[in-house]
């Protein structure tokens, strides 16, 4: 038979409560008393029975992580912050990926998925926040926001990000400049949007709406938007994608029509990326903080599964970016 809690309780010359409050990471312990307890748990080698603790307390120490998808690496190295943070919690973290379908989403939220986690991390497919809320489940959005929602949620300045693009290329020349971009649903999509076209107004350079591409996020996206402006009479001298898969999939097509990158065209993007780093001359990008946001994702939902509002009162934290100059801006004379 293995040790149990009563074992730890005897050797610590604590209650079994005491323990089991120390093991559940609940308050009311002093250090001394809850240095005494981890010391037993060591020394007598006890394993905490995750399944009995959670019919016992209620909570699975599950949370899951909600993406589109884990072809981005922006979404891997999101969920790597969740995790380090989770596990030093005690949580366990699941990935479930929706590949932007709401039908799959929610099969987190109507099924039996749902009840063997305490908490979700989730970057949303649709723009009606009523499931979420209706789920009763502590939920924190990170990347995306629901307009007029009042969820908590940790994002970046999209706003910020495009238009310092769009000056690096206005202030080499560029005035025929091209956005591809994703759905216009979220901030992501509206945000970096409203950058483009306000850059655009400030700078008192006419829009053009054959220079603006929507499709959906991924690769394929990228390539073929770009492979329609290119087939244009008048193409942009610059193309500007506003996430990473996107930026992929324009510098691969560029590469097969037999296009220099930094020198035939530019090309700029929303995201830094192995890609962008290595891919010649390097792809100037919009780095963001990516492991930081699902660090603080994650501290505000334990905060919410530990009924610790007050560590957040601001619902929404919007993290900083900056700009990221390589060799893929053309200089106009």
């Amino acid at each position: 038979m293995g040790v149990t809690i009563k074992d730890v309780a005897d050797y610590a010359h604590v209650a079994v409560s005491t323990v089991s409050r120390v093991i559940n990471n609940m308050d009311r312990v002093s250090p001394e008393t809850r240095k005494a307890v981890n010391d037993a748990i060591e020394e007598l080698g006890y394993v905490r029975n995750n399944l009995a603790a959670s019919i016992k307390t209620g909570k699975s120490h599950f949370i899951v992580a909600v993406v589109p998808d884990i072809r981005n690496e922006f979404y891997t190295s999101v969920i790597r912050g969740v995790e380090s943070v989770a596990s030093k919690e005690g949580y366990y973290t699941l990935v479930y990926t929706t590949a932007e379908a709401v039908s799959r989403e929610q099969n987190v939220f109507d099924g039996e998925f749902s009840q063997i986690v305490d908490g979700i991390i989730l970057t949303p497919s649709q723009t009606d926040d009523l499931m979420y809320k209706k789920s009763g489940k502590p939920i924190v959005i990170v990347d995306r926001e629901i307009p007029g929602s009042d969820m908590y949620s940790v994002c970046v300045d999209n706003y910020k990000g495009i238009t310092l693009l769009m000056e690096e290329l206005i202030r080499n020349g560029h005035r025929k400049i091209a956005i591809v971009s994703g759905p216009l649903m979220f901030n992501i999509g509206i945000d970096r949007m409203n950058g483009y076209m306000d850059t655009m107004k400030q700078y008192h350079i006419p829009i053009k709406k054959k220079y603006i591409r929507t499709g959906e996020w991924f690769e394929e996206d990228g390539y073929h938007l770009t492979n329609q402006l290119l087939q244009l009479k008048d193409p942009p001298t610059a193309i500007l994608a506003t996430n990473n898969l996107l930026c992929i999939g324009c510098a691969e097509c560029l590469c097969d029509r037999g296009m220099v990158i930094g020198k035939d065209i530019s090309l700029v993007g929303f995201d830094d990326s192995v890609m962008a780093k290595y891919l010649g001359p390097g792809i100037t990008c919009v780095r963001r903080a990516t492991n930081e946001m699902g660090e603080i994702g994650a501290k505000m939902l334990l905060a919410l599964l530990n009924k610790q509002k007050e560590h957040f009162p601001q619902r929404k934290v919007i993290l900083d970016v900056e700009l990221v100059k390589r060799g893929s801006v053309v200089k106009l004379e």
